[in-house]
């Protein structure tokens, strides 16, 4: 009897092995995302516009650790979750651009802040945008009631969105 108890327990950790790999492998995307924050902050700050170079393999780099881990686990929800939060934060991002209030780099990058996030839940994506439009919109009325800025005035999203990316990314490591 102790024997299948002990041979139950293996299977059981190695049940929590895999889904503790499979999110790992997951993570994959939001350490690229991570990787090319900075950078895309400077050039967002110096130059108002995130580089497609940069922005857009975050895409496919999600889309692959993703895949691979929706297979590990046997469970493909999670990902069609994730492709819908792309879709749908580049559909905002882009109405936004039509009423030019988002750059298109803004947009694009909202949608892979989305894919990467929404794979593990809706939270994260929400708490992510969140953060950083919030975060935005504060320094954007600081700088306008100490006189830096005017009211047609543009800020770098870019720099916040990333914030609120990695704000929510140690949030879901943490968790």
């Amino acid at each position: 009897m102790n024997n299948w108890r002990h041979a139950f327990a293996r299977v059981a950790s190695l049940g929590e092995m895999n889904l503790d790999v499979a999110h790992a492998v997951a993570l994959i995307g939001p350490l690229y995302l991570l990787a090319v924050a900075v950078p895309l902050s400077i050039i967002d700050v110096r130059e108002r516009r995130l580089p497609n170079r940069l922005t857009l393999p975050g895409i496919p780099v999600a889309l692959l650790s993703q895949v691979v881990a929706s297979w590990m686990l046997g469970k493909w929800i999670p990902l069609a979750i994730a492709v819908i939060w792309m879709l749908g934060g580049f559909a905002v991002g882009l109405a936004f651009n039509r009423l030019q209030a988002l750059g298109m780099g803004d947009a694009k990058l909202i949608a892979v802040i989305c894919l990467n996030l929404g794979w593990f839940g809706w939270f994260w994506p929400v708490a992510a945008l969140t953060l950083a439009f919030g975060i935005a919109t504060g320094f954007a009325m600081f700088m306008l009631a100490t006189g830096r800025y005017k009211i047609s005035s543009t800020i770098p999203l870019g720099p916040y969105l990333l914030v609120g990316f990695l704000a929510s990314t140690i949030g879901l490591v943490a968790s």
